[in-house]
């Protein structure tokens, strides 16, 4: 079993996945989970300068529905090529520390 790669994801500055293709083409992916495709925001990846790199952002994932979710990606351009991979999506909360407000009542957590 192989090492994939893992993001921390922010929503603010989600990580990109970054694919290699032909240069001047058009490309999207395709993201599954589970063998599931993804529903996506937007599938449209964009080139970086003239390399052939696509980037795409994970930001186009719908929120995580788990703290650490795994991803495989398809990336094709409109002559047939693909580039493909697996990520790891980490999503740490109460990054800032969580500190509860002393001001704020409603900032701690309340058992009944």
């Amino acid at each position: 079993m192989g090492s994939y790669p893992e993001f921390d994801f922010f929503p603010e500055a989600p990580p990109a996945i970054v694919g290699n293709l032909l240069t001047g083409r058009t490309a999207n992916i395709e993201v599954w989970q589970s063998g599931a495709l993804v529903s996506v925001v937007s599938s449209v990846c964009s080139e970086v300068g003239g390399t052939g790199r696509y980037s795409w952002s994970t930001g186009n994932i719908p929120t995580l529905s788990a703290s650490r979710e795994q991803f495989h990606w398809r990336m094709s351009d409109d002559s047939g090529n693909t580039d493909e991979g697996d990520f790891i999506l980490v999503s740490n909360e109460n990054r800032d520390s969580g500190m509860p407000s002393l001001s704020n009542p409603s900032s701690y957590i309340v058992q009944n």
